[in-house]
């Protein structure tokens, strides 16, 4: 559900981004002959339809999801969840702007022209406090494409109304001029924002995560690797380097290449065994080094590896385990 709920909610700004781009530039009544007017507008109707189903599931996710402990009132009434309530309070506002505007654009028909432009204008609000409440709730602002979609969304938008005002409204130079310096003065607005707040060390406090999860991120939880199981003979292979204070023995497994093995011999006459799984250890035990072998026990199971010098200067091994009694 957390994947899920991450995934959905950039996926529904990077639509409501393509969305408000697009409306923005029909709004100049442009047409070519691979693109008229009704394909654009079609396009624009169906795109702000995808928006509203992506955000439906963002929604269901962080509800089923039990890490924020949110509720459906949380996502009706914006402000009142305990999990960052400020920048989820946004999230619900922008999806409210959203439902009025695709309910009145459903019924445009039976709706004044002035009525429908009047709630339709909603959309173009409704974009940027989307952006504000990705960055300030989102857990992958810092991260690289986090910031890599932010920023395309970002710059398509304003690039977009930019165009928009140097090529309409010939008679309203002053307030094209005004429009101008305001799309490009947000953003560099956003950018400092995002450096002294959510990019800072501490922001997942300040932006109101209650007590009880901070520290409690998922990457860790999920990261537990399954045991090391008995009954294996598996054929090894790596390197072996050598310092002055120990040899040490790399390994991987060729039956389950997620499967690693390190075996350290200290100059001391000590031994290390530590085996993991895709980059997650699944234990590391004190270790019997002989010419020719390492013994150790990694729970219930006892693990010896059997070494021997490769043909092209490398190291080949056995990997054997064995159920011992608890």
């Amino acid at each position: 559900m957390w994947y899920a709920t991450r995934a959905s909610g950039y996926t529904a700004l990077l639509l409501l981004s393509l969305t408000v781009m697009l409306g923005v530039l029909t709004a100049a009544r442009r047409s070519t002959y691979e693109w008229p007017r009704f394909a654009v507008q079609s396009l624009h109707r169906n795109l702000s339809l995808m928006v509203v189903v992506f955000l439906l599931i963002h929604i269901a996710t962080s509800i089923i999801d039990p890490f924020a402990k949110l509720s459906l009132l949380d996502s009706l009434v914006p402000f009142v969840a305990a999990y960052r309530p400020l920048w989820l309070g946004l999230g619900v506002v922008s999806l409210e702007l959203l439902i009025a505007v695709t309910a009145t654009s459903l019924l445009r028909q039976r709706l004044g022209w002035r009525a429908w432009r009047s709630v339709h204008m909603l959309a173009y609000l409704s974009w940027p406090v989307a952006v504000v409440h990705g960055i300030g709730t989102g857990t992958d602002t810092k991260s690289a494409w986090g910031l890599l979609v932010v920023t395309a969304c970002v710059a398509a938008v304003a690039t977009a109304v930019i165009w928009r005002l140097a090529n309409g409204w010939p008679h309203l130079a002053a307030l094209r001029v005004t429009g101008i310096a305001a799309s490009v003065a947000t953003p560099l607005l956003l950018v400092v924002w995002m450096a002294s707040g959510p990019l800072q060390p501490g922001w997942a406090r300040a932006a109101g995560t209650p007590a009880d999860l901070l520290g409690t991120g998922r990457p860790a939880a999920a990261a537990a690797a399954p045991p090391l199981s008995a009954g294996l003979e598996d054929h090894l292979t790596g390197s072996l380097t050598q310092t002055a204070a120990a040899v040490t023995a790399t390994l991987a497994d060729t039956r389950d290449a997620t499967l690693h093995v390190v075996v350290v011999a200290g100059a001391d006459g000590s031994g290390k065994l530590t085996l993991s799984r895709s980059g997650t250890t699944i234990c590391t035990a004190a270790a019997t080094i002989s010419a020719d072998s390492a013994t150790g026990r990694c729970g219930s199971v006892r693990v010896d590896v059997q070494l021997a010098a490769g043909s092209d200067g490398s190291i080949e091994g056995t990997l054997i385990t064995r159920a011992v009694a608890a």
